[in-house]
C-alpha cells in the first residue's frame, strides 16, 4: 500500500512539474506577468496623473484570543461600467490585495483575476517564504515556493481553499459596491 501511495505521489509530482514546463504554462505564465504589469501601470499612471484611484480600501482592527492585535488592510481594485440590462453602474474586481498579520508574524498577499474573474495568480509572502500560484481557467499551470517545504497533498488542500477564498473576496466586493436598491 505504502509503495503504491509513494508511487501515485512521484506521478503527481512529474505529471505536475512536466505542466509547468509545457509551453502552453510557459505562454500563461507570461501572459499573467503582463496583465500584472498593466495593473501595476494603471495605479502609476492614475497616482502621477492624480485621478481617483478605482480602488476600494478596508481596514479592520480587533484583538484576537491567543494572537493579540490584529490588522487587516484590503485594497479592492476594481473596473466599472454602465450594466444596460441593471439599468445601473456594475463594478468588477480584477486585483486585490490583502495585508494582515497574526500575532507577530506579518502577510502580505495579491490576487489577480481573468476578465470572466476567475483566479489568474495569487502571491502570499511572510518573512522570506514567497508562494506564486499561476492559474489557467481555474487549473494550476505553474507554481512557485520559496522558503519552505512543500507537498504535492499539501498544495492540492491549498488550492481548494484559496479558490474558495478568492470568491468570498469577489462576491463580498461585490456586496458592497454593487448594491442598486
Amino acid at each position: 500500500m505504502r509503495k503504491w501511495i509513494a508511487t501515485l505521489s512521484f506521478l503527481c509530482c512529474v505529471l505536475t512539474l512536466s505542466a509547468q514546463s509545457s509551453p502552453a504554462a510557459k505562454s500563461r505564465v507570461a501572459e499573467i506577468k503582463e496583465m500584472y504589469s498593466q495593473v501595476a501601470e494603471s495605479k502609476k499612471y492614475r497616482k502621477e496623473t492624480e485621478l481617483p484611484p478605482d480602488e476600494m480600501v478596508i481596514k479592520n482592527d480587533y484583538m484576537a484570543a491567543g494572537a493579540g492585535p490584529i490588522h487587516e488592510e484590503y485594497h479592492y481594485f476594481y473596473s466599472g461600467d454602465f450594466d444596460e440590462d441593471a439599468g445601473a453602474d456594475l463594478y468588477e474586481v480584477f486585483f486585490i490585495t490583502y495585508k494582515y498579520n497574526v500575532g507577530s508574524l506579518n502577510y502580505y498577499e495579491e490576487l489577480l483575476f481573468d476578465d470572466d474573474g476567475t483566479l489568474a495568480f495569487f502571491f502570499q509572502k511572510q518573512d522570506s517564504n514567497e508562494t506564486r500560484y499561476y492559474f489557467d481557467k481555474g487549473k494550476l499551470v505553474h507554481s512557485l515556493v520559496k522558503g519552505e517545504e512543500c507537498s504535492w497533498r499539501a498544495i492540492d488542500d491549498e488550492l481548494l481553499t484559496l479558490h474558495r477564498y478568492a470568491s468570498d473576496m469577489v462576491t463580498s466586493f461585490g456586496l458592497l459596491m454593487n448594491r442598486n436598491y
